[in-house]
């Protein structure tokens, strides 16, 4: 038996991260083979030249083996449903879909979607989901798949060495992104504290004049790791946004591993997924409102942050040695053969 696991290219952002370092741990430390996925606009191709494309990603899968297919691909649903479908001409083969992002519950536009990526996953044997939260919801609307592997948090490899120095307290709080962003993110425009700098990692905009904010601009994944860790201070998920923070309460956060995977403290919504293990391994800061995780960070002592860091740093090893993507991939495999 060989398990597969496909990996999209030719994309960007974070979307790109994720599958491309759980493909890395998959195949390096699992002895996956990767099946290459071009991310393109898919519309208008022929049955003729889709088949042939899928035939030719597949070449190496026999019957009895196991694919792993990270979703989305980032082409459409009715893709990466004919991919699957492609599939079934192998018997014994068993299919895992390893869910990162539900689109039809990122943007209020593609909602009416759900209905047709339900579907694709209800073809499945097995079901890794982000959360409890995610896997209640999509039952509700109807996933049938009774297998299912809840992934809990996503990890953040590291490889280069981040120094024997850990962050040390500092009123800063980093958020790596935009936090104007209209559609996910919408509270830069209203931040302002004399005594808390907000670091962000984009380009300088005139909104953040005279708000105590700095622009530090984007980076590649391993500058961004040094550059929290010697900064210092807190790493935020957070939204303004209800719809998105609706979603949040589903997802895993990729921003969430990359700081604890820098060693910060981070600061989260009440309502995130991740919120009990923070509070139970002292990884951060629980708040409902901006206000209050800013006060939290005034008020917080020096005895105090170094505390959280230790925990981090006991933590934080999980993360770095991608120890729960291997534990999700590994426990989807149990699951579709044992149970």
């Amino acid at each position: 038996m060989r398990v597969h696991i496909t990996n999209t290219h030719h994309m960007i952002g974070v979307a790109k991260l994720a599958q491309h370092m759980v493909t890395d741990i998959a195949t390096k430390e699992l002895g996956f083979r990767e099946i290459g996925v071009f991310q393109y606009h898919d519309e208008g191709e022929s049955k003729k030249s889709l088949n042939a494309r899928f035939d030719g990603m597949l070449a190496g899968v026999e019957m009895g083996d196991v694919i792993v297919f990270q979703s989305p691909s980032w082409n459409s649903v009715e893709w990466d449903t004919a991919l699957f479908k492609r599939t079934l001409v192998y018997d014994h083969l068993k299919r895992i879909i390893f869910i990162h992002d539900v689109i039809p519950l990122m943007w209020k536009s593609n909602r009416y979607l759900l209905e047709k990526w339900i579907k694709y996953y209800n073809m499945a044997d097995v079901i890794i989901v982000p959360s409890q939260y995610m896997a209640d919801f999509l039952r509700k609307h109807g996933l049938s798949v009774k297998k299912i592997v809840i992934q809990k948090m996503w990890d953040h490899k590291v490889d280069i060495d981040l120094g024997k120095e850990k962050p040390q307290y500092t009123p800063i709080i980093n958020f790596a992104g935009d936090p104007t962003n209209p559609e996910k993110y919408g509270f830069g425009g209203t931040w302002f504290n004399p005594n808390v700098k907000l670091r962000v990692f984009t380009s300088p905009k005139e909104w953040g004049v005279g708000r105590n904010i700095e622009f530090v601009g984007s980076m590649p994944d391993a500058s961004l790791l040094n550059n929290l860790r010697h900064t210092g201070g807190f790493g935020l998920i957070w939204s303004g946004d209800p719809y998105w923070l609706e979603y949040m309460k589903m997802n895993c956060s990729f921003k969430l591993s990359t700081y604890l995977a820098a060693g910060l403290p981070v600061i989260v919504n009440s309502s995130t997924p991740a919120r009990d293990i923070i509070e139970k391994k002292n990884l951060g800061i629980i708040a409902d409102t901006l206000p209050e995780a800013i006060e939290r960070v005034q008020t917080m002592t020096t005895a105090e942050y170094d505390k959280m860091v230790e925990s981090i740093n006991e933590f934080a090893k999980l993360i770095q040695g991608g120890y729960f993507t291997k534990r999700a991939l590994t426990e989807a495999i149990f699951k579709a053969f044992y149970e």
